[in-house]
C-alpha cells in the first residue's frame, strides 16, 4: 500500500519557509527523540510547557514534514528478523528512477542516492533470510535499469536512528523521557513473539503514526485497546519495532550524510563497533557477515568533515581501516516515509516486512 501526501506549489513555499528550526523546534524534537511515545504531559513537563503546549507545537512542525515520529525494524534474538545494506549500480542516467521504483517497496525501508562506488544505498528489513534472498534474488536483481547489487547482511547493530540526538537535553529530563520507553529486554528467554495477523496490522500502523494511541490502533484494527496494548508491548519490548523521531537532515544543521565501510581485527570487532558508537555523529554502527566487517554512517556539518571524522576514528581506534566511502546526495525514503529534495517528508510506505513475498509478490508504488 502506498499512501502519499501531494501539496501545491504555492504550499510547499509556505512551508519551505516555515521548515526552520526555533530553538523551542529543536528541544521539543530532541524530547521526541528520548521519549517518542511519551504522553503529552511528560513531554510538557521534560521542556517546562504544558502537554497541550508541547502537542500544538509538534503538529504545526509535522505538517511541515521536518520532523515524524515512526517505528523502524530491529533485529531481535527471539525472531529471525534480518537487515542488509544494499548498494546498487544502475545504467547510465537511470538513477532517480530506479530509487523511485524502490521506494514503493515495502522490504525497502530506506532508499538513499549516493556517490562514490554506489549509485544507490539501500537499508532492506525481511522477517527472516529466506524472504530477504527472495527479494534480492527474484526481485531486485530482475528490474531492467539495475547493472549490480552487493548486499552485507547485519549481524548486529550496534547503534541506529532511534537512540541519535538532534541536540543534547538537561540529563534529568533525558533519564525521565527515556525511562518511559518500552526497551527491548535482549535477556529474556520466554518464546518467541508470533507476527499473527493482529500483531502485523498494529506493527504496519505503528510504522505509519509511532505516536499512535492505543484508543487509535484499537479504532483502526477493530480489536480492544487490552489487545493492542499487549500487542504492542510485544512489538517494542521484543526489539521487532523501534520507536524513533526522525528529522529532515538538509534542515537540521547536519546535511552531509555519509556511509564508511570499515574493517577492524575480529577478535575485538564488538568492543570496536561500541566504541565508534558513542562518537556523537555516527547515526548507525552495524557488523556485518561479509568483508569489510562493519558498516557506519554519520551526519556531518560539511562535506570537509569526512575525513575529519576519519582521522578521529583512526586516532582513537588505529586497528580500524576504513575501505571505502558513499556521501548522499539525496535521500528519497527513510524508514517508510517518502521525502523530498529537502529531505521533508511528503508521503509513506507503511512497512511491512512480514507477509510471505514467496506468495505474495511485491509491488512498486508509483514514481512522485
Amino acid at each position: 500500500m502506498f499512501i502519499s501526501c501531494s501539496i501545491s506549489f504555492r504550499t510547499a513555499h509556505r512551508l519551505k519557509e516555515s521548515a526552520i528550526f526555533t530553538t523551542d523546534d529543536r528541544e521539543l524534537i530532541g524530547a521526541l527523540q528520548a521519549g517518542p511515545r511519551a504522553s503529552w504531559t511528560d513531554i510538557g513537563s521534560a521542556l517546562g510547557v504544558s502537554g497541550v503546549t508541547a502537542a500544538r507545537r509538534w503538529e504545526r512542525i509535522k505538517a511541515t514534514g521536518v520532523a515524524w515520529v515512526t517505528a523502524a525494524p530491529g533485529m531481535s534474538r527471539r525472531t529471525e528478523q534480518c537487515v542488509a545494506y544494499v548498494e546498487v549500480d544502475c545504467q547510465p542516467g537511470k538513477r532517480k528512477e530506479v530509487a523511485a521504483e524502490l521506494a514503493g517497496h515495502e522490504l525497502v525501508v530506506t532508499v538513499e542516492i549516493t556517490t562514490g562506488t554506489a549509485d544507490i544505498m539501500l537499508t532492506i528489513a525481511a522477517a527472516n533470510l529466506m524472504t530477504l534472498s527472495h527479494y534480492l534474488l527474484d526481485h531486485l536483481g530482475s528490474l531492467e535499469s539495475v547493472l549490480r547489487t552487493r548486499a552485507r547482511i547485519a549481524t548486529k547493530i550496534y547503534t541506529e536512528g532511534s537512540k541519535w540526538r538532534l541536540l543534547d537535553l538537561p540529563d534529568d529530563s533525558v533519564r525521565e523521557l527515556e525511562r518511559l520507553r518500552i526497551k527491548p529486554e535482549p535477556d529474556r528467554t520466554d518464546e518467541a513473539v508470533s507476527m499473527t495477523p493482529d500483531i502485523q496490522r498494529v506493527a504496519g500502523l505503528l510504522t505509519v503514526n509511532g505516536r499512535a494511541s492505543y484508543a487509535e490502533l484499537a479504532a483502526a484494527t477493530g480489536l480492544s485497546p487490552t489487545s493492542v496494548r499487549r500487542h504492542v508491548g510485544k512489538l517494542l519490548g521484543s526489539g521487532i519495532l523501534i520507536p524513533r523521531t526522525d528529522v529532515a537532515a538538509e534542515l537540521s544543521g547536519s546535511p552531509v550524510q555519509v556511509y564508511l565501510w570499515a574493517d577492524a581485527p575480529v577478535d575485538g570487532l564488538p568492543a570496536t563497533a561500541r566504541t565508534i558508537s558513542q562518537i556523537r555523529q555516527v547515526r548507525l554502527c552495524t557488523t556485518v557477515s561479509s568483508a569489510p566487517s562493519m558498516l557506519l554512517c554519520a551526519w556531518l556539518h560539511t562535506v570537509e568533515e569526512v575525513h575529519r571524522l576519519e582521522l578521529a576514528i583512526a586516532n582513537r581506534l588505529p586497528q580500524v581501516r576504513i575501505v571505502d566511502r558513499l556521501v548522499v546526495l539525496r535521500t528519497v525514503k527513510r524508514m517508510g516515509r517518502l521525502l523530498d529534495t529537502h529531505g521533508r517528508a511528503v508521503g509513506v510506505v507503511p512497512i511491512n516486512i512480514w507477509d510471505d513475498t514467496l506468495e505474495h509478490p511485491v509491488t512498486a508504488g508509483p514514481a512522485y
